[in-house]
């Protein structure tokens, strides 16, 4: 007042901002980032190894999807096979918690089929060579990564600190959690099964964009009814044992299912849930599983159906 004047302590009272509190955003904070998004447009994941897949699904750092499909589908192959083409095309690098592969031998076996496309072992198809073998170790190893915590251990919690570690010394960009119900999962007894789940899947999200990693999460479902001819319907994300969050926390949720009664190899990827539209849209894809190689290709006949999952819930 006295060495500028009323005016200028006019204006610097009018000029003046709030001072910042940690937890609270506005769009002057964030402003060049939007601009960003304006002139730059909001990219979709990475590409996921099959054209057909990809106008549905892409996977991008940051986020987590649910992986549900009825035992004996192709959940984990799947999964295994996405991971190959991520680690072959875009050169990511992975944890993978997967008591059910167990041996880690065994897993290893089935990652350089998929890396190679020849079977692992003898049969009426020409094997993969021993230098091939050997071709396919260094991949594995450069790419994969194995989290096999202590039996008494196995919790959540316990899994996203190695995975934690992995970020650190191999920069991996994908977790794998197959299947949920391996962890170990005593709660505390103040703590309903939908109250755990919720912190459970809270805490993959938080990991999950801390540390630009994407955490695909297996999950098998309730028991279902079987229809008129003799076949399961395409479970959802409702039908997880436990609670709704699965399918309303998940970013992105898949089934994976088959038809037993069909001695063919299509398997159908539906995509239940997509949280971003730049990265995707609810849909059905039909691949083809080469049982002698775990590898998925495209169908030439792919075709988009209207599918009613159980529950009533509409997509296609």
């Amino acid at each position: 007042m006295v060495g500028h004047g009323g005016e200028v302590l006019k204006s610097c009272i009018d000029s003046a901002r709030p001072y910042p509190v940690q937890g609270i955003y506005e769009v002057v904070d964030v402003a060049d980032k939007v601009d960003h998004l304006y002139h730059h447009g909001l990219k979709p994941g990475e590409f996921p190894g099959w054209d057909t897949v990809a106008e549905y699904y892409t996977v991008r750092p940051g986020e987590w999807t649910l992986v549900t499909g009825i035992p004996g589908h192709g959940k984990s192959e799947f999964v295994d096979a996405l991971m190959v083409n991520l680690a072959k095309q875009q050169e990511w690098t992975f944890g993978i918690f997967s008591p059910e592969n167990q041996p880690i031998e065994r897993h290893i076996a089935k990652l350089a089929e998929k890396h190679i496309e020849k079977p692992f072992r003898e049969g009426p198809s020409q094997r993969m060579t021993p230098d091939e073998l050997q071709t396919a170790k260094l991949w594995v190893n450069e790419h994969f990564s194995f989290i096999l915590p202590d039996e008494d251990s196995m919790s959540l919690e316990s899994v996203l600190e190695l995975a934690k570690t992995l970020v650190f010394r191999k920069g991996i960009k994908g977790l794998v959690i197959d299947p949920w119900n391996e962890l170990d999962h005593s709660r505390p007894a103040n703590l309903s099964e939908t109250e755990y789940i919720s912190k459970c899947l809270t805490r993959i999200r938080q990991f999950a964009r801390c540390h630009g990693v994407h955490v695909w999460l297996v999950a098998h479902p309730t028991k279902l009814q079987k229809d008129k001819d003799g076949t399961y319907p395409v479970p959802t994300a409702y039908d997880v044992s436990g609670s709704a969050h699965w399918r309303n926390k998940a970013d992105n949720a898949l089934s994976i299912w088959r038809n037993p009664m069909q001695q063919d190899s299509t398997v159908q990827v539906h995509v239940q849930k997509i949280r971003f539209k730049e990265i995707g849209k609810v849909g059905m894809v039909e691949l083809r599983y080469n049982y002698l190689t775990g590898v998925y290709s495209e169908n030439v006949s792919n075709y988009l159906k209207p599918i009613r999952s159980q529950g009533g819930h509409q997509y296609g």
